[in-house]
C-alpha cells in the first residue's frame, strides 16, 4: 500500500507536535515535512511534493489560503485540508470555491484526521459537523443564477440536468426536488447519479461545489 505523504504547516508548535504524533500513529501516513508559516511551509511542500497538505486557515506572513492558492498552479494534485481553532465560517466560501478538501478544528480525534485526509485523496471534501450547515447556506446564496451548460465549463450538462444541481445546491432533498421539477422518484434519482458522475463527485456538499468551481453555478 502507498504511504500518503503529508506535510503540516501551523505556528502553534504544540498543534504541529499534536497532528504529527497522531498522522505518524496511521498505517500509512507519514509527515514529511513541517513549518510554521507560510513561506517556509511552501518551500517545504514544494520540495516533498507530498499527498496533502494541512495547512492553519491563519499563518504568519500570507494566510493559508494565500499559501493554497499560490502553490495550485505548481502542485495541481495536492489536496489542502485547513485546521482551525474555531468554527467560523470567514474563510470558508472562498476556500471551498478554490479547492480547499476539508476543514478540522485543532481538536480533531484521531479518527476524523484519517478520515479527513482518506476523503481528500478520494476526491470527497469532510467539514467539521457545525461547517456543513454554513457549506450548504454559503452554496445556496450563490445558486439562483446558474449559467448555460458549457459557458465556463467543459462538463456536458442537460438543461434540466442543471436545473437539479442548482437545487442540490440549495440544500434541497431528492424528494423536495422531485416536486418541484415535477419528476419521478427513480428519475431524479438516477439525474442525482449522472451529476456525480459527470462531475467526478462522491457525495451532495462535494456536487454542489463542484457546480461552483466549474462555474455552471455562480
Amino acid at each position: 500500500m502507498k504511504t500518503m505523504k503529508v506535510v503540516l504547516v501551523d505556528d502553534h508548535p504544540l498543534v504541529l507536535q499534536g497532528f504529527k504524533a497522531t498522522l505518524d500513529s496511521i498505517d500509512g501516513m507519514e509527515v514529511v515535512g513541517v513549518a510554521d508559516n507560510a513561506k517556509t511551509g511552501e518551500e517545504v511542500i514544494e520540495k516533498h511534493n507530498p499527498d496533502v497538505a494541512l495547512l492553519d486557515i491563519m499563518l504568519p506572513g500570507n494566510s493559508g489560503l494565500d499559501l493554497m492558492k499560490s502553490l495550485q498552479e505548481k502542485l495541481p494534485d495536492l489536496k489542502v485540508i485547513f485546521i482551525t481553532a474555531s468554527d467560523s465560517d470567514l474563510y470558508l466560501v472562498e476556500a471551498l470555491r478554490y479547492g480547499a478538501a476539508g476543514f478540522l478544528s485543532k481538536d480533531s480525534s484521531k479518527d476524523l484526521i484519517e478520515l479527513s485526509i482518506r476523503g481528500a485523496l478520494a476526491g470527497g471534501v469532510i467539514l467539521a459537523a457545525p461547517l456543513v450547515g454554513k457549506a450548504f447556506g454559503a452554496i445556496a446564496q450563490a445558486a439562483p443564477q446558474v449559467r448555460k451548460p458549457g459557458s465556463a465549463s467543459m462538463v456536458d450538462l442537460s438543461t434540466r440536468e442543471i436545473d437539479v444541481l442548482r437545487l442540490v445546491a440549495q440544500g434541497k432533498s431528492d424528494n423536495q426536488i422531485r416536486k418541484e421539477l415535477n419528476l419521478g422518484e427513480h428519475e431524479i434519482k438516477e439525474y442525482v447519479l449522472t451529476l456525480r458522475k459527470k462531475l467526478g463527485t462522491k457525495d451532495r456538499l462535494t456536487t454542489a461545489l463542484q457546480g461552483v468551481r466549474l462555474g455552471l453555478v455562480e
